[in-house]
């Protein structure tokens, strides 16, 4: 039994150092399954019988230890990953070495056997939360310099395993400490932590999204026949996968539009992909959100939108807060001028506090948003790792929300850069004694902006004094 669990572990370390098998030349996209029907896991693979060798052993494992999943999967959802991450006795057997290397082909109509499958398996990969912002790591025990010079664009073609833990690459069976060796770092913006459903929980498995562009940013010879790769994600000129793959929790919620709105539609496809989308002034309403959502944000896949100077309430809020849900394009959200409300910020707050998107920029001033709202963002913030810019200028904002905003900035937030409180006329001294606290201990903020608040001269001559002691502080009153 021990010798079969270090096989069973040495061949799963193999699934981390395969890289060395991805083409040499671009393929043709992967597409055609994205609006297959979600059916079950024994469903998905009735056509891999010929295919996959004892596929109905497997299934029948791996749903038996899928009965009571995490993460709110379905059991054939948890089992599809599970599936993924079986490794047979016959390593050129298992199920993930057929997948890949059925990826790896030229020849698409290979995967067309596949395609419930694919569709069960990265729908379920939706659900789980995405490693944005993070390094993670693969290796392999040979010298892959030359493959991969700064400034190369690749495309990783298959589902790539990756670990968040570099200590789970000094196993000597699979990279050691010795020998050749190439450790890939990656920025990472469609990891999926699938350890809560895979048949190794305690590996810290990372898995990458097939068809995954990424650019070599760095590399170095670090001594010992040890030669590191910093490599990130970045966005190819139009998607080698289906977009509707990358985000589909956003499609789950998205029901068909019978509304239709002929100019607003015309207005955005003059929007080249992966731009940003301006619709300011438009007349918007809630009705609308839906086609903004499909058009540009999942269509488009716009990296800003702006919604400025509107009619949009906190229903059409809950519908922008869903497509944000595992969004990894869109950074900057401009939603001043609207009427959002404290409910429309608690959906907003709600989807960015899980660290599912990758927006930097958000806009929501002048929204009536009073201090109950503020609590809604206070808690967002202390979670949120992706939010460098928070504008809340014109709303109704008062020192209590002053308080609960310096409170999350001092423990807990570490990463927003500019904050905007102007125009709320019911700040008034009373803050001073949590901005004082907050500047004294916080470290990320960079600018903070209180222009036409209910501030003192002597008020504001004291907060000038304290930014004198912080670096490169932009203070605005």
């Amino acid at each position: 039994m021990a010798s079969n669990h270090f096989d069973q572990l040495k061949q799963h370390n193999t699934r981390l150092s395969d890289m060395v098998k991805e083409p040499k030349r671009m393929l043709p996209p992967i597409k055609g399954f994205e609006n297959l029907e979600l059916v079950s896991l024994e469903k998905a693979v009735e056509s891999l019988i010929s295919i996959v060798p004892d596929i109905d052993q497997m299934v029948y494992i791996v749903k038996q230890n899928c009965t009571n999943p995490k993460d709110d999967l379905t059991s054939d959802e948890s089992a599809s990953i599970m599936l993924y991450s079986m490794e047979w006795s016959l390593r050129d057997n298992s199920f993930y070495f057929i997948l890949n290397k059925t990826l790896r082909s030229e020849n698409r109509q290979l995967l067309k056997p596949w395609f419930l499958y694919l569709r069960l398996f990265i729908h379920s990969l939706s659900k789980l939360p995405s490693f944005l912002g993070k390094t993670i790591y693969r290796g392999i025990k040979m010298d892959l310099r030359n493959d991969y010079p700064i400034d190369k664009i690749f495309v990783w073609w298959t589902f790539s395993s990756c670990t968040t833990h570099i200590s789970v690459l000094e196993n000597e069976e699979f990279f050691g400490k010795t020998g050749k060796r190439t450790l890939f770092t990656i920025e990472c913006n469609t990891g999926k932590d699938i350890h809560n459903h895979s048949m190794f929980p305690t590996e810290n498995e990372i898995l990458l999204i097939a068809a995954r562009q990424f650019q070599v940013i760095g590399n170095l010879d670090s001594g010992n026949d040890l030669y590191i790769i910093q490599i990130k994600e970045i966005q190819p000129p139009f998607p080698f996968i289906s977009c509707s793959l990358i985000i589909p929790s956003t499609l789950s919620t998205i029901t068909t539009i019978s509304y239709q709105n002929k100019n607003l539609e015309d207005l955005i496809k003059k929007y080249a992909m992966y731009s940003d989308i301006n619709l300011n002034q438009q007349n918007l309403t809630d009705q609308d959100m839906d086609i903004i959502v499909q058009q540009a944000i999942i269509n488009k896949q716009c990296k800003k939108l702006s919604l400025e100077n509107n009619i949009i309430t906190s229903q059409g809020a809950i519908t922008i807060a869903n497509s944000l849900n595992n969004n990894i394009t869109l950074e900057a959200l401009m939603l001043y001028h609207n009427n959002l409300s404290d409910l429309g910020v608690r959906h907003l707050s709600k989807v960015l506090s899980t660290n599912n998107s990758n927006l930097k920029i958000l806009g929501i001033g002048s929204n009536n948003i009073t201090d109950n709202g503020i609590q809604y963002l206070a808690q967002m913030l202390k979670k949120n790792q992706s939010l460098i810019v928070l504008g809340l200028v014109f709303n109704e904002i008062t020192d209590q929300g002053v308080r609960l905003l310096t409170d999350a900035l001092t423990h807990g937030n570490q990463t927003l850069q500019v904050l905007h409180l102007s125009k709320n006329k019911s700040i008034s001294n009373s803050s001073f004694e949590s901005l004082n606290y907050m500047l004294k201990r916080n470290h990320s903020l960079r600018e903070l902006w209180m222009q036409n608040c209910n501030l003192s001269d002597n008020i504001k001559q004291s907060l000038r004094q304290i930014i004198r002691s912080k670096y490169d502080f932009r203070l605005e009153l």
